[in-house]
């Protein structure tokens, strides 16, 4: 009778090892959580999913400045396709339209980092106290605390021309604008904007030289003055650009 031999059988084991080792450490590896803080390069490692709350407290023990929750951004390599899709898309009507001042548009958004930001609320006080802010974080991010700025930053399109105003603590849209313009408040030559404030949140102001609706800018916020005229084809042209501008990245 010939001897068994076991040599097929333990190599057939070491491979079913080896197969259950690389799932488990891919597994892990799916379910663990990396965030790079901007600030300063330094690297926040968790081995499974891990509450905001506590990366907040984390990323916040590793800055020195006071941080600004309203300007800064979760940011998810990940999702990068959505913002250069829409980009590409705004590009193309933009290229389409062939004006002056589409084409300086255009000439901005390519200047600009844009990056995909998480919906998310970095008011640490908030986080602790409501769970739907709090939920798990896995994968790899980055992670922008902000410095609160001490501007707000204007664009006109037709005039190619972008200025970072200075904050005004009792001013409106409107002062900005006429700081803007040169111009008295009354005199401003704006009737429509679009306003992206810090924490990302977009809206129009429309009829400012007639009506007596007040905007509030926060610090960091965006105003946008668009294309005017544009045709039923292009009439969302302008709010695309403007949530394009959510995603630009200011270090």
């Amino acid at each position: 009778m010939m001897p068994f031999s076991t040599t097929p059988y333990l190599k057939g084991l070491f491979l079913m090892c080896m197969l259950c080792l690389a799932t488990l450490s891919q597994n892990a590896k799916a379910d663990n959580a990396v965030i790079t803080l901007l600030h300063n390069q330094v690297t926040l490692s968790y081995p499974q999913e891990v509450r905001f709350l506590q990366l907040l407290q984390d990323a916040y023990s590793q800055s020195q400045y006071q941080i600004y929750p309203l300007g800064s951004a979760l940011i998810n390599p990940n999702k990068q396709s959505i913002v250069t899709n829409q980009k590409r898309a705004v590009l193309r009507q933009l290229a389409a339209i062939n004006t002056p001042a589409a084409k300086h548009i255009a000439n901005y958004l390519n200047r600009l980092n844009l990056v995909y930001h998480e919906d998310m609320v970095f008011d640490f006080t908030k986080v602790r106290i409501k769970p739907k802010l709090n939920p798990l974080v896995k994968g790899e991010y980055s992670l922008l605390l902000a410095q609160r700025p001490n501007h707000i930053t204007v664009f006109d399109a037709a005039q190619d021309l972008v200025k970072k105003v200075p904050l005004n603590k009792s001013g409106e849209l409107r002062d900005y604008l006429a700081q803007f313009s040169g111009a008295t408040k009354e005199q401003q030559p704006y009737d429509s904007v679009w306003i992206i404030q810090a924490d990302r949140s977009i809206y129009q102001a429309k009829d400012l030289q007639w009506k007596n609706t007040l905007y509030f800018l926060s610090p960091g916020a965006m105003v946008f003055i668009g294309l005017p005229n544009l045709s039923d084809e292009y009439r969302d042209l302008n709010a695309n650009i403007a949530h394009l501008f959510a995603f630009r990245l200011e270090l």
